[in-house]
């Protein structure tokens, strides 16, 4: 399965959602927007719009990205509920954005690169987009260098959801960053905790995949449980996975 036919599916499971539509991590990016002003702002991989609804307050104008119609049509409802009207959705792939070049003040994208297919290229179309100087502030769960540590957690992301791609690590995205000429002003490590019940039903896991999650979780060593601070609860598993918000601006 595709991210695209993934999330047309499980968008009302996404907008609805704790994780998505607050948290530490989309509080930071607030924090790091409130400040500022802007006149034009791209939020690309919006999801059901939570990273955009914040952007929204801090620009003239916004346009957001996603590949999901399911999942757009949940953002344009939550849209109107909040009566926010400096925002346009339009559907086009991360990769390949539909704007012109130095468009725009700032860019972003809070949980979602791990579902891109080249974020490379991505990052490469931020840059392009972007005005001499322009901000972008990218939000994605990572994970650690270690092997193991990066195995295991690939592993059970692509069981949970086969549209997942891959997380990186924080060394990888400093590589990424700077090979796509973007300077860092900042680095905030963050954590999204989540329920393993929850987080199955939220991307319509399989009953089969389900059982092989939960063993994986519980038959983790203690290397794993601790740095996923894995736990048993009744009748389900807590667990976290590290997040980092990327604080950038655009080298010329």
């Amino acid at each position: 399965m595709d991210a695209k036919e993934q999330f047309n599916n499980q968008a009302k499971f996404y907008s609805s959602s704790k994780t998505f539509s607050a948290g530490e991590s989309l509080n930071i990016l607030s924090n790091i927007l409130k400040n500022s002003k802007f006149e034009s702002g791209l939020d690309v991989g919006t999801g059901a719009g939570f990273a955009a609804f914040e952007l929204s307050k801090s620009c003239k104008k916004v346009e957001a990205t996603d590949i999901s119609e399911g999942m757009i049509s949940e953002a344009k409802k939550i849209m109107k509920d909040r009566e926010i009207n400096n925002l346009n959705f339009n559907i086009c792939n991360a990769e390949e954005l539909k704007y012109s070049d130095k468009e725009f003040d700032i860019v972003t994208c809070r949980t979602a690169a791990h579902h891109f297919i080249d974020v490379e290229k991505f990052c490469h179309e931020v840059h392009r987009v972007l005005k001499d100087e322009g901000e972008f502030i990218i939000v994605d769960t990572i994970t650690s260098d270690q092997i193991k540590l990066n195995n295991w957690h690939q592993e059970v992301e692509l069981i949970r959801d086969k549209s997942h791609i891959k997380n990186l690590s924080l060394i990888e995205w400093k590589s990424l960053l700077n090979k796509t000429n973007f300077y860092i002003k900042d680095i905030i490590q963050s954590r999204v905790t989540m329920n393993l019940n929850d987080w199955m039903e939220r991307s319509g896991t399989s009953e089969k995949d389900k059982k092989i999650l939960k063993g994986n979780f519980q038959n983790s060593d203690e290397k794993i449980k601790s740095f996923f601070g894995i736990k048993n609860l009744n009748n389900d598993i807590s667990f976290y996975w590290p997040v980092g918000i990327f604080h950038l601006k655009k080298l010329n």
